[in-house]
């Protein structure tokens, strides 16, 4: 049951319980009190009407006398005073009517009283009515028997009435009123009686209450205050740090809902208190430095790496400003560019003694459960060693590129002296096939010693732009195959590629082989020429064409053929895992040779040229 609904129907019980007792009480007592009223009533209606009859009958004792006296019969007198003997028994005779009234109101009045409950007064009203009867006809007789004799008359009233009246009738009416009030003052004692006793009962049933009252308090206060006090010591050690308290739940009303409540606050409080250690210990042993700042950008946490490189202590730098520890000076443009993009960037923080701290910051904003910003989280990696160890190998980088510029610096003059050997061989021959040959390799050489030279003039050592490279061999090409009787032009369309040494020397050997095969062979008897070379990525391939309008070549006489250069142009070819193919040119003139290759870098293992 919930606790209101206790209350309520504690409160309800006591007051109903009251208002029953006030009710009851009420009800009976002025019942008592009513019929004490009624009784006493009763009884004053009895004593009038008794003292009515009694005066009456006194009067008709009178009247009867005053009928003795008027009629004479005084000291032997007979002589009758008629008017007057006729006024007094007619007023008898209205007495003795007045006289059985006021005898049937009171009988009347003991049959529809509660007096009738007392026998003796029935009885003795009985008697009473017995006598008054026989008074009544005595008196009737005596008046008759006064008309005849007067004197016998005188005697038996003297001897017979009057001494019946006063020792029957007066006696018997005194006996009924005395009875009459004593059975009245019994019975009001008895009344008081009961009325003590309702008094007594109902102080007990109030009495009663008042314990039904204090142990339904003391009930209450036992659900109430008992439960209250385990709460207020739950929540003490809850306030302590001792989640593992449990409250202990002993009923189903609000109090119970609250202490349930309180166990799994205490529960959700654990977990997440256990999550927050287990963070906090994640947080303490990142190698990372991690601060975390207020809206003011003062410092309200910093684990163990952040102390470590700024060589404080945790009391000595919480609520110092973060910005103190941050070298605006020389990182300050730098700061202001990034602090915003929750990137990370390179910066510079300062420990004590200003001493400097290269590291990797990144610095983002703090947001509650609200959505709201509360303060910043600010990031940092020492990266001193590593600026160290990158400054080393930039070092023996720049050895490295240097010696290595010199090595292909020296590749070059060397393929220049041989070039030059050859071509002063070439002139010191006579024999046109051994020129020849002579020029042809020289003009292999230029394009190797070619390559070595743009990878000696670029500042990457590794890639050249082989644009650059067809436009300056295409040119080398023209000039040592220059001729007065022939006019050839060379065109290149080359789109911007970068390629490494391993492609670019097969590559450059093939293009000199394709190049110089269509300057000997493309034009026999002919005064003028094209050829046009191209290159462009085409995905993850390289495509090259050569193409000229000459006299044109049969695939078949490539593959026959028995020739150094075209036995290059197959083997180099096969070297750049690619594939060839030889078509017509334009308008079904001339030659088109296209080689296709892979995007890829061949074994760094050179072959042999």
């Amino acid at each position: 049951m919930k606790l209101g609904n206790k209350i309520i129907l504690s409160f309800v019980c006591i007051s109903l319980l009251i208002a029953s007792l006030g009710v009851l009480s009420s009800w009976y007592s002025g019942k008592i009190q009513n019929h004490l009223v009624i009784n006493s009533a009763q009884t004053n209606r009895l004593v009038e009407i008794t003292s009515s009859l009694e005066i009456g009958l006194y009067e008709s004792l009178v009247y009867l006398s005053a009928i003795k006296e008027s009629n004479g019969i005084l000291e032997g007198q007979t002589t009758l005073n008629e008017p007057t003997l006729t006024l007094l028994i007619q007023q008898f005779e209205e007495q003795i009517d007045r006289i059985e009234m006021d005898y049937d109101r009171m009988y009347d009045f003991f049959e529809n009283s509660h007096l009738q409950s007392s026998g003796e007064n029935l009885e003795e009203a009985n008697r009473l009515s017995e006598r008054i009867k026989l008074y009544t006809n005595l008196s009737k007789e005596w008046l008759i028997l006064l008309e005849e004799d007067a004197e016998q008359a005188s005697v038996q009233f003297n001897t017979s009435i009057s001494p019946f009246f006063r020792n029957n009738i007066t006696p018997a009416i005194s006996q009924l009123r005395e009875q009459t009030l004593i059975y009245h003052t019994e019975e009001k004692k008895e009344l008081s009686l009961q009325l003590s006793r309702l008094n007594k009962i109902l102080g007990i049933a109030f009495g009663a209450s008042v314990l039904l009252a204090v142990l339904i308090s003391l009930y209450i206060y036992r659900s109430i205050a008992n439960p209250l006090k385990k709460l207020r010591d739950g929540a003490q050690q809850l306030g302590q740090g001792n989640l593992d308290k449990e409250i202990e739940i002993q009923s189903t009303d609000e109090i119970g809902e609250l202490a349930k409540s309180f166990n799994d606050m205490a529960s959700n409080l654990k977990k997440r208190t256990l999550a927050r250690d287990y963070l906090d210990s994640i947080i303490e042993s990142l190698q990372e430095s991690l601060i975390v700042t207020d809206e003011e950008k003062a410092i309200i946490g910093i684990n163990k790496a952040g102390l470590k490189m700024l060589n404080y202590s945790r009391e000595e730098i919480i609520g110092l400003p973060v910005t103190q520890f941050y070298d605006m000076e020389s990182m300050g443009d730098i700061y202001k560019e990034k602090q915003n993009d929750g990137s990370i960037f390179e910066f510079q923080l300062l420990a004590k003694e200003d001493m400097q701290i290269p590291v990797l910051f990144s610095e983002s904003d703090l947001i509650n459960y609200e959505g709201e910003k509360v303060g910043s989280v600010c990031i940092a990696t020492d990266i001193t060693e590593r600026k160290k160890s990158d400054q080393a190998i930039r070092d023996s980088l720049r050895e490295k590129e240097v010696l290595l510029s010199e090595i292909h610096h020296r590749v070059k003059n060397n393929l220049a002296v041989v070039s030059g050997i050859l071509q002063l061989q070439a002139y010191a021959s006579s024999n046109d096939e051994v020129t020849k040959a002579l020029t042809e390799s020289q003009a292999r050489i230029r394009s190797i010693s070619l390559v070595h030279e743009m990878l000696y003039h670029d500042h990457t050592l590794a890639y050249i732009n082989y644009k650059i490279y067809v436009n300056d061999l295409l040119d080398a090409i023209s000039k040592m195959y220059m001729s007065d009787t022939k006019d050839i032009s060379l065109n290149a369309e080359v789109e911007d590629i970068s390629l490494d040494v391993n492609l670019a020397i097969p590559c450059s050997l093939l293009l000199n082989e394709i190049v110089v095969n269509s300057y000997k062979h493309a034009f026999d008897g002919v005064g003028e020429g094209k050829i046009c070379v191209s290159m462009m990525e085409n995905g993850e391939y390289y495509m090259l064409a050569v193409e000229d309008n000459g006299a044109g070549l049969e695939e078949d006489e490539l593959k026959d053929s028995k020739s150094l250069g075209k036995t290059l142009i197959k083997t180099l070819t096969s070297q750049l895992k690619g594939e060839y193919q030889i078509l017509s040119g334009k308008e079904g003139k001339g030659t088109r040779i296209e080689v296709k290759f892979p995007k890829r870098k061949l074994n760094s293992a050179r072959k042999s040229y």
